[in-house]
């Protein structure tokens, strides 16, 4: 019997202690391990950078928006909306994600003119491709291979634009589309048979809201979508989650937008697809920028692809990034079988009447994920794994007579089936199809064509060769890999993007590469061979936490460019203080208090500005040192760009350019109103700007309206008719005529708090705002004392300063100071 995962673990790590301090591993203790030197060499090999640039035959002036990848049989198809008023759809192929090669119109079908967001999936041997020509409703077409010709099979089904299909895996289907409530679900009965649509609670984004896709993963469901207008500068993805069914209720965490920038080079992100990456395990996000504009009007749209990693609901995009990233790394072991001889290097075979093994000679690592591809037609066929020999091995076995897939072991010749489960009737053995087998830590896992069909503990499987056994006929064999990671591992060790947000959790793989304790934890949550303390916080995602002084975890980082980067770990509300140092590339950058004492609201976690530290760009290690014998827990790690010295701007408003002014203002002896028709937005400042002071004056009427004051801390700012009033990513203090209110603007609105104020009409009033670390404070009429003060356990710790007018008349804003405030 193989050697379970658990069990392989525990000695090697018995072993490893004893051969460092035998008194200490008995004791069940460890030592601390001196970090070795991690390889950032490996991250430099081959890298990419977002926007792509042109595509091969791709349209002319209008580029790539509404981007779709299907992988199929280790290779990925691309799809992309086709030009208005064009005819036809057009496709790429790749091996890698990166490289990309024209494989020609796949439909000249005429009522694919102007075809919208085409998307491909493949199903029982047929290749189903969904688009809304025009907006004008949607066709469906088929064909045998990827890159066609499809032939329509439908006349206009209806429905709104962005079709997307989800097969669960009970083979159940789901169309979703766009609508102006937010994503339509639409149960399907096949293909092509559409039943009646309702609006999926969760998944909105307060006004039109398009581009959706699910995905499935460890049970759970993930939607990103996509709003408001494709042509704004905000344009953005979200993600919402689902435990119970693709048709929700979704619940929207609070790391939205999942994807946004406003930058001027590289704006309007939007309209997603989800991709498994070339190495089996991890998943990528493909979607489109806006930039210039065509001679025809639009946007010309370019394709990018990022990064996306799992901390258990937490759904997280390294990125958006326009800078050299690793290209997605592949399989450890990979081989197409469909040729007319087989690669000797890389195989064993044998073949006797009716029957045959064909095994590789390279070997999984004890956590793994393997990928067969074939064709069953009517014989016995099965996918091996963990094989050590011809009586030692672990089994998939699609059984086509019975219509079934089973999952076994074979131990000293004796063959044992160890769980088994139906196939749907209609499912076509003449067709290929994909066994999936995932070995983690606790669960081995057997999907059919993307569909979990079998899930058992993962004991009885150790490392091995893989391969195939047939009897009865000869199946048809296609690609087949395997990768050394499974059940999103391979996200600890992919370099994450700076600025961004690193999890806890994702810190790198292997004792003294990715971390060390001194007292393995026996009740981690997860990644438990490690002995790292990881427990399942509110949110679904995992926290992680060092206990002992000298305890370490280390990251893999890509800083886009040097500089000063304020530093934020988001950590348990009320938590005594701890003592960190920082290591870049194993040298100390800083040392740093994490205080959470001071925060014990309502909510269990808190985000702490704890200091700043110098980045080289480049590829870097850092690691998390605790310095002190006080627990340090925390979920996140946050590393944004900042301006830390001393400044004071007068008259920022004055210098504020075109692009800064929203709507509708009147300026009268340096004072600032907008109108009762506009919404008027005025922005300046640094987005770097951290800490600091804002001082202005209001002036209300004998009969002011509306609400007119400041914006602070302000990202991501966006201005178009077809979006949320609320389209930037900050604070809002209005001033209206009775009272003081504090919002937080996330292209939504939520007031964080209101009081009460008497200002006296046609008098100047002064108005400041102090915004330190995650406090608010507001201070009016040179009063010593606030008037309004708050703490945001999920502050926005930077940005830009700015006033705005909501619909007011008979406010008026003065011009704005600002100056910083030095925090030790």
């Amino acid at each position: 019997m193989p050697i379970s995962i658990p069990r392989l673990r525990k000695i090697a790590r018995s072993l490893g202690a004893l051969g460092l301090a035998a008194g200490l591993a008995m004791s069940g203790c460890s030592t601390i391990t001196k970090p070795e030197a991690v390889d950032m060499e490996i991250y430099k090999n081959q890298t990419y950078a977002n926007p792509f640039p042109s595509l091969e035959e791709e349209w002319e002036d209008y580029g790539n928006g509404d981007p779709y990848v299907l992988r199929h049989d280790g290779r990925y198809y691309l799809y992309v909306s086709t030009k208005d008023h064009r005819t036809g759809i057009k496709a790429w192929m790749s091996d890698n994600l990166v490289d990309w090669r024209y494989a020609g119109l796949v439909t000249e079908d005429p009522v694919s003119t102007g075809a919208y967001a085409p998307e491909v999936i493949y199903w029982n041997g047929w290749f189903y491709l969904y688009t809304s020509p025009a907006g004008r409703g949607h066709f469906v077409f088929r064909s045998e291979s990827p890159t066609g010709p499809f032939e329509r099979i439908t006349e206009n089904v209806g429905m709104s634009i962005d079709g997307s299909v989800f097969i669960d895996d009970d083979g159940t289907w789901l169309f979703t589309h766009a609508g102006s409530s937010g994503i339509v679900g639409v149960p399907m009965n096949g293909p092509a048979d559409f039943g009646v649509g309702q609006t999926i609670p969760g998944p909105y984004l307060g006004h039109w809201t398009e581009g959706s896709m699910i995905i499935k993963r460890n049970g759970t469901y993930y939607m990103t979508y996509t709003g408001n207008h494709v042509f704004s500068k905000g344009y953005r993805i979200n993600y919402a989650v689902s435990h119970d069914s693709p048709l929700g209720p979704y619940t929207v965490p609070v790391n939205n937008p999942l994807v946004i920038s406003t930058k001027p080079d590289f704006y309007g992100l939007g309209h997603s697809s989800t991709v498994l990456g070339p190495d089996l395990d991890s998943y990528y996000l493909v979607y489109h920028n806006l930039t210039g504009r065509s001679q025809e009007g639009p946007p010309v749209r370019r394709m990018n692809i990022d990064r996306l990693v799992f901390n258990g609901d937490r759904m997280e995009l390294l990125g958006p990034t326009n800078y050299e990233q690793p290209v997605p790394r592949g399989p450890v072991f990979a081989d197409r079988l469909d040729g007319a001889d087989i690669d000797e290097a890389l195989w064993e075979a044998e073949e006797t009447a009716g029957s045959g093994r064909i095994i590789s000679k390279e070997s999984t690592g004890p956590i793994f994920t393997a990928e067969y591809n074939l064709v069953p037609s009517q014989a016995r066929a099965a996918a091996l794994f963990a094989y050590e020999d011809a009586n030692q091995y672990g089994f998939a076995e699609i059984e086509s007579k019975d219509n079934a897939i089973s999952l076994g072991t074979v131990v000293d010749g004796r063959r044992q089936v160890l769980a088994e489960t139906k196939i749907p009737q209609d499912m076509d053995w003449s067709k290929l199809h994909t066994i999936r087998v995932e070995r983690g830590e606790d669960r081995l896992r057997v999907y059919l064509d993307g569909m979990l069909r079998l899930d058992e503990s993962a004991d009885s499987f150790g490392p091995g060769k893989i391969g195939y056994l047939y009897e009865e006929g000869e199946p048809g064999l296609s690609y087949t890999a395997f990768s050394n990671h499974a059940s999103g591992t391979s996200d600890f060790d992919t370099a994450k993007p700076l600025p961004g947000s690193i999890e806890a959790v994702h810190y790198l793989s292997g004792e003294g590469r990715g971390f060390s304790v001194r007292h393995p934890s026996a009740s981690s949550e997860w990644r438990r061979s490690d002995g790292t303390a990881i427990k399942l916080a509110e949110d679904g995602s995992y926290s992680a936490a060092l206990t002992e002084k000298g305890d370490w975890l280390r990251y893999a980082v890509n800083v886009s460019e040097s500089g000063t980067y304020g530093l934020d770990l988001t950590v348990k509300s009320g938590a005594h203080p701890s003592a960190i140092k920082v290591l870049v590339d194993d040298k100390v950058a800083g040392s740093y208090k994490v205080d959470g004492s001071d925060h014990s609201g309502s909510e269990p976690w808190v985000k702490i500005r704890v200091g700043s530290l110098k980045l080289e760009k480049g590829f870097r290690s850092l690691t998390i040192q605790l310095n002190s014998g006080q627990t340090l827990e925390w979920t996140t790690m946050d590393l944004e760009r900042v301006n830390e010295e001393k400044f004071k701007v007068e008259g920022v408003l004055e210098q504020a350019s075109a692009e800064d002014i929203h709507g509708q203002w009147v300026e009268t002896d340096g004072r600032y109103a907008g109108t009762a028709d506009s919404d008027a937005k005025m922005y300046g400042g640094s987005p770097q700007w951290t800490d600091y002071r804002i001082r202005t004056t209001v002036k209300l009427g004998v009969d002011p309206s509306g609400q007119a004051g400041v914006l602070f801390r302000v990202t991501n700012e966006s201005d178009f008719r077809d979006q949320v009033s609320d389209s930037l990513m900050g604070y809002f203090l209005a001033v209206s005529a009775t009272k003081l209110e504090l919002y937080k603007h996330n292209y939504d609105s939520e007031l964080l708090q209101s009081v009460k104020i008497s200002l006296e009409p046609n008098e100047l009033a002064s108005l400041s705002i102090e915004a330190v670390r995650g406090e608010i404070r507001v201070y009016a009429q040179d009063g010593k004392d606030p008037v309004l003060t708050y703490e945001d356990p999920r502050a926005f710790m930077q940005g830009r300063v700015g006033i705005r007018s909501v619909h007011a008349e008979q406010i008026e804003l003065g011009d704005i100071t600002v100056e910083s405030i030095a925090v030790k």
